[in-house]
């Protein structure tokens, strides 16, 4: 996969967080947890990162929203957002933005 194909998969991954998993495991008591384990990594690498981008973008955008958020407040973010609220997806996606933009800068001046 080249550079730029990179570069317009994260984009739509950014745009579209994707789809959340209704699994419950031991992350369940953590929505910040189960974000990052069931939503971030697993739609960044589907959409063409590799596991060391998708944890480095994923960890960035956590830390973020761990910053921004309570644990209850980001719970409903979270239920929103799984429930195809757009405002909720744009929130996360915004969260995003800027920790990818990081990675995007390493695979455009990589080599």
């Amino acid at each position: 996969m080249n550079k730029t194909h990179k570069i317009l998969i994260a984009t739509m991954l950014l745009l579209g967080l994707g789809t959340v998993s209704v699994a419950e495991n031991a992350d369940a008591a953590d929505p910040f947890r189960r974000f990052y384990s069931e939503t971030c990594i697993p739609e960044a690498k589907k959409e063409g990162f590799t596991q060391a981008e998708a944890e480095k973008g994923c960890d960035c955008t956590v830390k973020t929203l761990r910053n921004k958020y309570s644990t209850q407040a980001f719970s409903t973010l979270l239920n929103k957002f799984r429930n195809g609220d757009g405002a909720a997806e744009q929130t996360l996606a915004n969260h995003g933005t800027s920790c990818f933009e990081d990675i995007f800068g390493d695979i455009l001046f990589e080599e």
